[in-house]
């Protein structure tokens, strides 16, 4: 799927290991990051009533692995940041790449990768490289 992200809805997902008290057992937790918590750094693109995403856009908390509350395995951290790693090398906006609803993602600060989970929007597309 190659809609464009933007801050009108839509998810990111990844499974984050973190430690788990209280004996610091590495345990799989569910990680998600709300792309309508991003912070835009190019506010006057709208893409379907939100900010236009770009690879330089972040959301600064995500939910779902606070069980593991000693934090993640690689990161030491728990509900961090999710940052697209990849996209539209060729599409730039805000100097940036744009942002794809498939483009791979890094969440919980550096502790897991992920992808795009549920689309920003349906109405616009980029099938650039």
């Amino acid at each position: 799927m190659v809609m464009v992200n933007s801050s009108a809805g839509g998810t990111n997902y990844a499974t984050t290991v973190n430690r788990t008290p209280p004996a610091a057992v590495p345990v799989a937790y569910p990680n998600n990051a709300m792309r309508a918590q991003a912070i835009p750094n190019v506010p006057h693109i709208l893409i379907c009533g939100g900010p236009i995403h770009n690879q330089a856009t972040l959301i600064p908390v995500t939910s779902g692995d606070a069980g593991g509350s000693m934090g993640g395995v690689s990161s030491g951290t728990v509900s961090s940041a999710s940052q697209n790693t990849n996209g539209a090398q060729t599409v730039l906006v805000g100097g940036s790449a744009t942002t794809r609803m498939t483009d791979p993602t890094i969440q919980n600060s550096t502790n897991a990768p992920g992808t795009g989970a549920s689309p920003s929007q349906t109405k616009v597309f980029n099938f650039a490289a």
